[in-house]
């Protein structure tokens, strides 16, 4: 960001864009957002904008690394008071989350997900990648007490980033032979499986 807002009101005005500029995603694609149209639906002048942003690109990957954040938190949240369930439960119910949440927004992720490629370095996409880390060492520590501290790093690594892309894939593209179910099954079985294979 340009500036950080310190006031209220420049909060607001700051959270205001970023609403605005979601909504613009979702309904006219990532390519054709401008900042006209971002001060349009959001009511605040492009001067106004240029105060706090440089640039769309720069208001997208300031939304992006909120949502992200946002998004890892949400689900460490969710595996800590499950602590009743067990892992089969957890990792279906977690895949479960992962797919509502990529439909949410009246496809705001979707669209995102068409374009990952060019966020692939950034900081949202590092926020991420740190939250499901931490998530997966805390969620397997639990069920694998035994496990050293980098065989957890390393599985949690492994898990992780292949099924977020297969996911990530599936969701972005509608030309897979496969039903979201059948898909959620192979994923929870290819998960448990290489939790299970024994450390070579």
């Amino acid at each position: 960001m340009r500036k950080q807002p310190q006031q209220q009101r420049a909060k607001l005005i700051v959270d205001t864009i970023l609403e605005a500029t979601q909504l613009c995603v979702a309904e006219m694609g990532l390519m054709q957002v401008t900042t006209p149209k971002i001060s349009e639906k959001s009511g605040v002048s492009v001067g106004s904008i240029y105060q706090y942003f440089e640039n769309k690109d720069q208001i997208i990957l300031e939304l992006l690394r909120r949502k992200s954040d946002q998004l890892g938190l949400t689900l460490k949240q969710m595996a800590m008071t499950q602590e009743q369930l067990s892992l089969k439960e957890l990792v279906t119910l977690s895949l479960q989350f992962g797919f509502d949440v990529m439909r949410e927004d009246n496809g705001f992720y979707i669209e995102v997900l068409k374009h990952w490629h060019g966020y692939n370095h950034s900081e949202a996409a590092q926020i991420l990648q740190k939250h499901f880390v931490e998530l997966g060492l805390y969620v397997f520590n639990r069920f694998y007490p035994h496990w050293n501290f980098e065989t957890l790093k390393h599985k949690s690594f492994v898990i992780i980033n292949s099924t977020l892309f297969t996911m990530m894939r599936y969701v972005s593209n509608n030309d897979f032979l496969i039903s979201e179910q059948q898909l959620k099954k192979e994923l929870s079985a290819m998960i448990l499986a290489y939790l299970e294979k024994e450390n070579e």
